[in-house]
């Protein structure tokens, strides 16, 4: 993340933003998607749309890259470079000089499937530095047991290695894609102090770390810009004007087959992302180094201030299509946080700070959403100076005519209206990269989990509980609407069982069945036989009140007698203010949600806004 702000001039506004409640919004299967108007808006940001589970990956089973070696990138076919080419920019850029810096070791690339069916990719990149065939620091993404789970780790022991989690294919054209993040040690402060562990930044202490070969344009202030010095008086990534650690912890991006890359290609390929950004005390100086925001108070506070492990929620717009000599091509850059009221605005501001000292007892889950209209980015879990909260904001394709870059999925999305020609003059040449969004265009949304940077970032992660949904069809019914309801108790006449039966949730407080029992639960009886084979749940969240109080941990059983019960889901750790379990369908002529831990927080009500079931 270079984390400069440049490209176009405007100023966005954003058609709903929601920070701590999750409103989705509405789909309509089979409706065709053209270009948005200007502004884009949603019809309806807090219609509830059910969501199907696709893909869902615990790492149960440990990950098994086979036979899959580690290949030599040869640059036979375009890589690891700003554009589609073999360096182009580069050499136009810096000369000859920059050939012999790229030519100076080998890059390795190593990819196998992960998950059901292949549906996960692991992607890694390393470097050969004496060109003898053996990586010196090689990456990995492994399994191991952890909190009575399973994790995915990642790990980069070196900054010119790179690590991700990828979809094999392409995304659907609507989705939410998510997961838990369990660990997180690429960089930021711990305990207080950027120096840990015995490394600085989440780097190691040994030897020199430096951008090379793909270092920031030759023009950039803080080095010679001369391709011919040796590696080390190249940018320094581990302290300096120039030193930062970080982590995508969920990027969109807009080709195919991601693999980690250098830097500079990254800022010209994504859509929207969730980063973190943990600069080194050096780049920071005697500046903020940013802002932060406070969500509590929606004020913000200096980047010195904070604890350095940020959690960024941005998007990127149109390029400066001619950086002009000594410079390098990348978007503009959009960050959207509470103290804006979610409006996307051209200044580097993180949305909150990660606690990485309470992981891996707590976790963070984090989640990207495409819609008809734009894209969502959501953010959960216990974050600092402000506690357990979800950050939530949507934006829109198009707000006063600044776009997020190559949001066409489908060529019908978009019709041309921001084309360009790329446009580099240079010391050593000058190229022109045309049409670089025209009309008829698509590019299939792909996410990127992990380390993707080949010059920078060094640590490790680990996460799980991996999930791919799409829109439900809306066409069941709900079999459990407005049938017979009981419960263990509930906490006030007001808010009986058959409130959570009744079709709505949007009623106010008390459009909701809640319990204080020493046993919660909830019961419905569907008043005959019927094939079951999906549930939505709706906690507290999806009716206005604290996500916090989102139901944690619960069963979701069914019954031919009422009796003997059979338990067909089963969720813990829960933060969302939605949920919808899929299962193989079964006979059931009664369902029961059994309530194990009511919220996130000390509170030790349950609250049901609705439970539906549905057939499929």
């Amino acid at each position: 993340m270079r984390h400069t702000i440049g490209g176009v001039g405007r100023r966005s506004a954003v058609a709903a933003v929601t920070a701590g409640i999750v409103a989705f919004t509405s789909f309509v299967p089979g409706s065709a998607l053209a270009a948005p108007a200007d502004p884009a808006a949603p019809s309806d940001v807090n219609a509830q749309v059910a969501w199907n589970l696709l893909y869902s990956e615990n790492f149960a089973d440990p990950i098994n890259p086979g036979n899959a070696p580690w290949v030599r990138e040869t640059y036979a076919n375009p890589f690891d470079t700003i554009m589609d080419d073999s360096g182009q920019w580069y050499r136009n850029d810096y000369g000859p000089d920059w050939t012999t810096a790229l030519t100076s070791f080998d890059t390795y690339r190593k990819e196998f499937p992960v998950g059901q069916n292949g549906w996960l990719t692991a992607s890694l990149s390393a470097r050969d530095w004496d060109k003898n065939g053996v990586i010196e620091a090689p990456p990995s993404i492994t399994t191991q047991p952890q909190g009575g789970g399973n994790v995915a780790v990642l790990n980069v022991p070196d900054h010119t290695g790179g690590a991700i989690l990828r979809p094999t294919n392409r995304l659907p054209s609507q989705y939410r894609i998510e997961y838990k993040l369990k660990t997180i040690d690429f960089g930021g402060k711990r305990n207080g102090s950027i120096e840990y562990g015995g490394r600085v930044n989440g780097y190691s202490t040994q030897g020199c770390k430096t951008q090379h070969p793909w270092g920031e344009g030759s023009n950039s202030p803080g080095w010679t810009g001369d391709a011919s010095v040796p590696y080390c008086e190249w940018q320094d990534v581990r302290s300096g004007p120039y030193g930062y650690n970080g982590f995508h912890f969920l990027s969109i991006v807009d080709f195919a087959n991601p693999a980690p890359r250098n830097n500079h290609f990254w800022h010209y390929r994504r859509k929207v992302l969730m980063d973190s950004f943990s600069q080194h005390p050096d780049r920071v100086g005697t500046g903020t180094g940013g802002r932060v925001c406070d969500s509590n108070t929606n004020q913000y506070y200096n980047y010195r201030d904070g604890n350095f492990n940020t959690v960024n929620m941005w998007i990127s717009g149109l390029p400066n299509w001619n950086p002009g000599p000594g410079g390098l091509a990348g978007n503009s850059q959009w960050f959207m946080t509470s103290c804006s009221g979610g409006v996307a605005e051209q200044q580097l501001s993180s949305a909150a700070e990660l606690q990485p000292e309470l992981m891996p007892n707590e976790f963070y889950t984090f989640a990207i959403e495409r819609d008809t209209t734009g894209y969502t980015l959501e953010a959960s879990g216990n974050f600092a100076r402000v506690g357990q909260k979800t950050l939530r904001f949507h934006r829109p394709f198009i707000v006063n005519n600044a776009p997020i870059w190559h949001y066409n999925s489908e060529p019908g999305e978009y019709d041309g209206r921001y084309n360009a020609n790329l446009v580099q003059n240079d010391a050593y040449g000058s190229t022109t990269w045309p049409n670089q969004w025209p009309a008829g265009s698509a590019y299939p949304d792909y996410f990127v989990i992990g380390d993707l940077y080949t010059n920078v970032y060094e640590g490790s992660a680990s996460l799980t509980d991996i999930r791919l949904y799409t829109p439900a069809p809306p066409t069941s019914t709900n079999l459990a609407l407005n049938k017979p309801a009981t419960a263990d108790s509930q906490c006030a006449a007001v808010e009986a069982p058959a409130k959570a039966v009744n079709g709505s949730w949007t009623g106010g407080t008390s459009d909701k069945w809640c319990s204080l029992g020493g046993s919660k639960w909830l019961r419905v009886d569907l008043q005959s036989s019927q094939q079951v084979g999906r549930f939505v749940v709706r906690h507290s969240g999806a009716g206005g009140e604290k996500p916090a109080w989102n139901t944690r941990d619960f069963d979701l059983q069914v019954s031919t007698n009422g009796t003997t019960w059979s338990t067909v889901a089963t969720v813990r750790g829960n933060t969302a203010n939605v949920t919808t379990h899929t299962f193989t369908p079964v006979t059931a002529r009664y369902v029961r949600l059994n309530v194990l831990a009511p919220t996130n927080d000390s509170d030790t009500a349950a609250r049901i806004f609705e439970l539906e079931a549905y057939a499929t």
